[in-house]
């Protein structure tokens, strides 16, 4: 798989980039590569449109490296991710409910496994560091995993020595989210658009161009009623976000090509949207946040023009705003969880 401009990058920042991509699309901007069988012609395209299933698109937390990844004990009274001193076998039978729940969700894994040496935790510390950026965690995988599976519900579980384990709902996201940025392994990520590795500047103007997005977003929400992931900044950071509805408006529906529309263009569509996606939860919880005042999305407003050929089929595009994502890809759906992982599947909701 090839994710290494997704990993462990998830700063939300608010930079902007110019406006101007140099249309038609380039070959890593087709929207060829998330399917093959996309609806282009913009008539047939719906103007707004959200997923059909109302229990997926779950808020999570990053698990920043920094605090440890899913090594961190959220729901301890003293938080912590780092120098965990995990409990024994014999511990772990005299420890409450209570106690137990207190655990990282490495831990409670590797508990419910029987594994006493706490194999998950170990190779989880190794990939976490008290001073990496604030922004580096698994968006990646927290994005798809709230895209494929429903969200998860507090579940406890009996490991083989008879502990129960108790497993909240945000442990569980936890540990559905690092196999997906660390273990699930596919064909492709089907990744529309490339990374801009500059805050500011022309090297990040050549990038998604804003025709090819608008066939992904009304195919994918619009059409399908499902989602794909975003990197909803133009910038250098990357902040992968489970794109959640969108409504568009006609500005304008003739306007006449300009210098840079693509070949063959015979009007242009000024069209602006609003696309919404999942943030990150400000706390764990134990149970769903759904529904609550703890899941709440983020707001991107949209602005480009549609170049149309002469069968009203979209060619090309331009962004006017500078507001735009930076790349667009999608995962498909762990369903064969292995090895470490093995008992997942009965902490899901699916």
């Amino acid at each position: 798989m090839n994710n290494l401009i997704l990993i462990g990058l998830c700063l939300l920042t608010l930079s902007a980039a110019h406006a101007g991509i140099s249309i038609p699309w380039k070959d890593f901007s087709d929207p060829g590569i998330m399917s093959s069988t996309f609806e282009r012609h913009f008539e047939k395209l719906p103007l707004s449109g959200a997923p059909s299933d109302t229990q997926k698109l779950w808020a999570n937390d990053y698990w920043p490296r920094r605090r440890g990844l899913i090594n961190y004990r959220w729901n301890s009274l003293k938080p912590i991710g780092f120098e965990l001193v995990s409990p024994t076998k014999e511990e772990a039978l005299r420890m409450s409910q209570d106690q137990l729940a207190a655990l990282a969700p490495s831990e409670k894994l590797d508990l419910l496994n029987g594994n006493y040496d706490y194999p998950l935790k170990k190779e989880v510390d190794e990939k976490s560091s008290k001073h990496a950026p604030i922004w580096h965690g698994i968006c990646n995988g927290w994005s798809p995993a709230a895209i494929n599976h429903r969200e998860p519900l507090p579940k406890t579980l009996i490991n083989p020595d008879g502990i129960q384990v108790p497993f909240g709902s945000s442990d569980i996201k936890g540990i559905i989210s690092y196999y997906y940025a660390y273990k699930h392994e596919v064909k492709s990520t089907h990744q529309m658009g490339k990374r801009c590795n500059f805050n500011f500047g022309p090297n990040c103007d050549e990038d998604l161009n804003a025709g090819a997005f608008h066939i992904v977003l009304t195919n994918k929400v619009g059409l399908e009623q499902l989602s794909f992931v975003a990197d909803v900044e133009g910038g250098r950071q990357v902040w992968n976000h489970a794109v959640n509805e969108y409504s568009s408006t006609i500005v304008n529906a003739d306007l006449p090509p300009s210098d840079d529309s693509a070949p063959g263009t015979v009007k242009r569509v000024l069209i602006k949207t609003v696309m919404t996606f999942v943030l990150e939860i400000k706390k764990n919880n134990w149970e769903p946040v759904m529904g609550t005042d703890d899941h709440v999305n983020g707001v991107r407003n949209y602005e480009y023009t549609l170049d149309l050929d002469s069968t009203g089929k979209i060619i090309g595009g331009e962004w006017i705003s500078k507001a735009r994502p930076d790349f667009l890809w999608t995962m498909e759906k762990a369903t064969n969880f292995g090895g470490l992982f093995s008992r997942v599947p009965e902490l899901l909701n699916d």
